[in-house]
């Protein structure tokens, strides 16, 4: 699946117009819903966060037909929603307005897994957030996040590219925390377990090669004191 060109018009989906970046935007997607294919199981509700655009929902759906996807987002883009609610072959089930931070409209462990894919970066509180996250996800559920490494090399290869391509490349971390290294800090300090936690695309090379963070995350059942 190719951006669509009128994408362009979002000024926060430029960057991935550039052709290292689109690469691996999708080269993400794909490694994302394949280690999730490899879990063998149903998830019947399914939740994106942040997932703006849909480029990711309808590419699980295509992986995943039976199961009910709803994107959460903060900002509604003009004409998104209906697109992709409406035609048969997209099939989300629904695109909601709303805030992580806040208490979301969703029931208490509801959800059999919870995607927040590059998104808790912008947020505020990203503490906040991975709090409601967890109040929605199912004891048995799954919450797959990724965060940016934004490491040295990366901001320089993205200020360049983006000169180069007259893209306005924005730094990812906007919020309270500044550094995936701090997000982790967050993450061990919840009542979870982190399944795994890899770079991507390179798991095995220095993190100054990665891009992403990806966190597989359950539900621990002994409160934290």
């Amino acid at each position: 699946m190719e951006i669509p060109n009128k994408y362009r018009n979002f000024s926060s989906f430029g960057p991935y117009f550039i052709p290292l970046f689109g690469r691996m935007y999708f080269g993400r997607i794909k490694n994302i819903i394949k280690t999730v294919t490899g879990f063998n199981r149903n998830f019947p509700k399914v939740l994106d966060i942040g997932g703006g655009l849909g480029l990711f929902s309808v590419n699980f759906k295509l992986n995943f037909p039976m199961s009910s996807v709803v994107i959460l987002d903060k900002s509604l883009y003009e004409g998104i929603k209906e697109t992709l609610t409406k035609y048969p072959t997209l099939k989300v089930t629904d695109y909601v307005k709303e805030d992580i931070q806040n208490k979301t409209s969703f029931e208490k462990e509801s959800l059999d897994l919870i995607f927040a894919l590059d998104i808790l970066e912008h947020v505020e509180n990203p503490s906040i957030a991975i709090d409601e996250i967890l109040r929605i996800l199912k004891k048995d559920g799954l919450l797959f996040i990724s965060v940016p490494t934004e490491s040295i090399l990366l901001k320089i290869v993205r200020k360049i590219i983006g000169t180069i391509k007259n893209i306005q490349v924005n730094p990812h971390w906007l919020g309270r925390v500044r550094s995936e290294k701090e997000f982790f800090n967050i993450l061990k300090s919840k009542n979870i377990k982190i399944v795994f936690k890899r770079r991507y695309p390179y798991n095995l090379l220095p993190r100054l090669f990665s891009y992403d963070i990806f966190y597989l995350i359950q539900k621990s059942g002994v409160k934290k004191t």
